[in-house]
């Protein structure tokens, strides 16, 4: 009976311990499982994160070199704008000054198409062979209503001489796009096109890039073709020029795509090698950027060596080292249900491999491309795995694992920094360790390396006793960073040399960043007009449109706007300025800020405003001459109609002067005249208008008056004012005047012309009378006359 009793007891604790066993074991592979897939979950999720940095970092790469080409063509522009002419040298200096192969990778070159209207075709081919090209033609052949010609293009050799005489107005793609940038006065993109340079190479993707000049620099908005001088453009192979903007190393897919529709006909780039690799990706985004009026859209996909890197290794090695921990926990159950004693060693040696296991288990999930290192900081010891070293050429027997061979290979100017973020680090100060620092390769390189650690355990003080990380290349991400420094540079060059003023303002009107040139011409010093914004300095006449403008800049309802307005200096003077205005938005497309171009025409507004006094003033008197006073006539015949109000109208007549010219020479009838114009002014006014119809006759035009009372009144003052005797040294003279006045009845049916023939009317009765007097127009005078 005992026997059986033992023996049975024997196995009911054998089948507890069995069944305690299997339930750890099925508790522990499950844990396993759910762990495994919250780690492909993690590499997933790390891989998508990578390659949104990929794209955005690609996006911006693009954006940021499409413009500064933009800002090569506008500098090109300027140098048409700051002279007369520009010749074929002029233009060859200029752009060998660019240097466009070193600073501007991916452009093939810039040129100058000018326009030719069709009846001086002819006479331009001759032009450009007399220049020394005999053989000079323009194609492609036939009649058309508006011609173009590339007659400069720089470099001027290899394929780039295929470009010389075409007309690429001739062609529709192209011609959308000049069309487009001479109605806008904008920079304008083209469509896909096979470009005449690549001929070679055969039908390779291309797009050109144009910006407008205009005679005499008229270039507002809409002008017609007539006033259009030609076009500065710059061509692109899309293969090339996405060499220049992209990183060598980039890792993963781009498509380009002219428009919003994805299809061969649109394809404008490929870095991929067939269609059934596109099919087959992992990861794939969309984006569509305006490039200089025209839509691109971008397709970006990960390809097989951008997901390659965490393909089962960190899965395995959860799924290895989780059943692996699950099935020696079970054994230490078995363990401990046979033996106590024997139990308890034995926990105590698997809890040490356990943690063991916990570290390496922690590091496999750092991934494939990162390199590892496991710190012991209490001893400085240190395990760097095989990707660690061979990151930097060596093999696993060419670096010890010691905490002094990784300071060996440190950049000594990365030291100190290094220095303080580990003593941070193990002392608490920070939870995790995050340097970027250079190493030296086997072969002498230095390689910028992303540091990044965490504690896994810590001494009673807090201190860290041990740290695990990952050593991860960011070279190339540092040689990006580098180019858009020098490009950045570049921009600041010409931000700070440019002759005209450039400004980044605010969304709220804020001065971010002046040149100096723009400082220059408004009198403040920059820690001054940094504290003002735009609005402050900006003539209230002019204020309006240009917050409106900026309103629909900002709405997205136009791409720039050009204005011509006045600033106040410092000192209150005012400037008249040419404006351009475009803004730059972020990655989203949000708007971050405006950039301004001021260029000073103060002294082109004085002479406009001279030009415009001499085109309608008298030389001699400065009185208004017969044009402006025909204006004046309309205007004041039209505003007596509409409100019905009379108005007088009188011819003046010097008595007797051209015996003064014959007598004592023309210099002294022109003082008369000054001095006469003098008295006749001190006479009106404000409404009043004064004009010299020629030689001793002048006209006055009374707008507003209540009845002929007020021209008698006028008429009087006149005859008052010249009383005083003529005087200039030479001759002395008691100057007399005939005038005829005539009365405008806004309900009469009298015209301008019937005005205007009463006062002549009237002067004649005057002189026929014996001069020196005035009189009204009276009905039934011309019949006396």
């Amino acid at each position: 009976m005992n026997k059986t009793q033992n023996f049975f007891e024997r196995v009911l604790r054998i089948t507890r311990t069995t069944v305690l066993s299997i339930v750890v074991l099925t508790v522990g592979l499950s844990l396993t499982i759910l762990e495994w897939h919250k780690t492909v979950d993690t590499v997933l999720l790390e891989d998508q994160l990578r390659f949104e940095q990929e794209t955005d970092k690609s996006l911006l790469n693009i954006q940021k070199q499409m413009g500064t080409y933009q800002q090569v063509l506008r500098g090109i522009k300027g140098l048409f704008l700051a002279s007369d002419k520009v010749n074929r040298n002029e233009f060859k200096v200029y752009t060998e000054e660019l240097a466009l192969e070193q600073n501007f990778p991916g452009i093939l070159g810039v040129g100058f198409a000018l326009s030719i209207a069709p009846e001086e075709r002819e006479k331009h081919i001759a032009s450009i062979r007399a220049e020394g090209f005999p053989g000079y033609v323009m194609s492609p052949e036939g009649e058309r209503e508006q011609y173009t010609s590339i007659i400069y293009l720089e470099p001027f050799s290899g394929n780039n001489l295929n470009a010389f005489g075409f007309d690429m107005y001739s062609e529709k793609v192209r011609r959308a796009a000049m069309d487009k940038s001479r109605v806008s006065n904008k920079l304008a993109l083209s469509g896909k096109v096979s470009l005449v340079q690549d001929v070679e190479r055969g039908p390779i993707s291309g797009v050109l890039l144009y910006l407008p000049v205009y005679h005499n620099n008229d270039g507002q908005v809409g002008v017609t073709s007539k006033k259009l001088y030609g076009w500065v453009y710059a061509p692109f192979s899309m293969d090339i020029l996405m060499e220049g903007i992209l990183s060598d190393k980039l890792k993963i897919n781009l498509n380009i795509y002219d428009g919003t529709a994805i299809n061969k006909k649109t394809q404008l780039y490929s870095s991929m090698q067939s269609a059934q690799e596109f099919e087959e990706v992992a990861f794939q985004h969309t984006e569509q950027l305006v490039i200089a009026q025209r839509t691109w859209t971008v397709v970006f996909s990960a390809n097989g060596d951008f997901a390659q890197s965490h393909v089962n290794t960190e899965g395995l090695a959860v799924l290895l080292l989780g059943s692996s921990f699950s099935i020696l926990i079970t054994l230490l159950v078995w363990s401990l249900s046979s033996s106590k004693n024997r139990a308890e060693a034995r926990a105590e040696f698997m809890n040490k491999e356990l943690s063991e296991t916990e570290f390496r288990w922690k590091s496999a999930l750092s991934g494939a491309e990162h390199g590892v290192w496991d710190w012991d900081n209490l001893t400085n010891s240190v395990t760097f795995d095989t990707k660690w070293k061979s990151m930097l050429g060596y093999a696993d027997d060419e670096i010890k694992n010691e905490f002094s061979e990784w300071k060996r290979l440190l950049h000594p100017e990365d030291w100190e920094r290094a220095e303080v973020a580990i003593a941070n680090f193990v002392s608490g100060k920070t939870n995790i360790y995050n340097l970027e620092q250079r190493l030296q390769a086997k072969d002498g390189k230095w390689i910028w390396i992303l540091c990044r650690g965490d504690a896994v355990s810590w001494t009673d003080d807090g201190r860290v006793a041990r740290s695990i990380g990952t050593h991860t290349d960011i070279t190339e991400q540092k040689k990006l960073e580098l180019a858009l420094t020098e490009s950045d540079l570049r921009f600041r060059g010409a931000f700070e040399t440019a002759a005209m003023g450039i400004a980044l303002v605010g969304l709220n009107g804020e001065w971010i960043e002046v040149n100096p040139s723009l400082l220059n011409m408004l009198q403040y010093s920059e820690e001054e007009l940094l504290k003002l914004t735009f609005q402050d300095i900006t003539h209230p006449e002019d204020l309006n449109l240009d917050l409106e403008h900026l309103t629909a800049l900002v709405a997205g309802e136009i791409k720039s706007y050009q204005m011509e307005k006045r600033y106040f200096c410092k000192d209150g003077s005012i400037v008249w300025a040419f404006l351009s205005v475009s803004m730059v938005v972020d990655i989203k497309g949000k708007p971050v800020h405006f950039v301004s171009q001021i260029e000073n025409i103060t002294v082109r507004k004085e002479l406009q405003k001279q030009v415009l006094h001499q085109a309608s003033h008298d030389e001699l008197t400065g009185l208004p001459n017969r044009r402006f006073l025909k204006d004046r006539l309309a205007r004041t015949y039209e505003l007596s109609r509409r409100y019905k109000r009379p108005f007088a109208l009188m011819y003046i007549d010097v008595d007797h002067f051209k015996l003064v010219n014959d007598e004592y020479g023309h210099d002294v009838g022109d003082d008369l005249l000054i001095w006469l114009s003098s008295k006749l002014k001190s006479c009106l006014r404000g409404t009043d208008t004064l004009a010299r119809q020629g030689g001793d006759e002048f006209v006055l035009i009374l707008s507003e008056i209540k009845s002929s009372e007020d021209a008698t009144l006028i008429a009087n003052n006149i005859f008052e004012a010249i009383s005083d005797v003529f005087s200039n040294g030479i001759l002395k003279r008691q100057v007399s005047l005939s005038i005829g006045i005539a009365i405008s009845d806004p309900a009469g049916d009298d015209s301008i012309e019937d005005l205007l023939r009463k006062a002549d009317i009237a002067l004649y009765q005057v002189k026929r009378a014996g001069r020196n007097a005035f009189k009204h127009y009276q009905d039934g005078d011309d019949k006396s006359s």
